[in-house]
């Protein structure tokens, strides 16, 4: 797929997922504490800048030629990649001198 298609299919490949665990968390209490296993009120908080972010992104996918679209997808995965790595790294570190 190219990226012009790519990443449309993934926004929607992704918005299955969440509909279906909207549909089975929705009712689940916390195993811990008396409240639901949603925190609904992070999600009232959250929400507007994802949607902002989606509006922003679906503009972009639009205007942007299909080489620096790719150019900055490389970018938001090598520096996403990098980010995990070294925290995990970090952790194992951690967790290794606890055993």
């Amino acid at each position: 797929f190219t990226p012009k298609h790519a990443i449309p299919l993934s926004n929607v490949t992704v918005l299955g997922g969440a509909v279906a665990n909207t549909i089975l968390n929705a009712r689940k209490r916390h195993p811990l504490a008396d409240r639901p296993l949603v925190d609904w009120d992070l999600i009232l908080v959250m929400e507007p800048l994802t949607i902002a972010g989606a509006l922003l992104g679906a503009f972009l996918n639009k205007v942007l030629p299909e080489l620096l679209l790719t150019v900055l997808l490389v970018l938001l995965l090598s520096v996403t990649a990098y980010t995990s790595l070294t925290k995990a790294l970090k952790l194992y570190a951690r967790e290794s001198r606890a055993m």
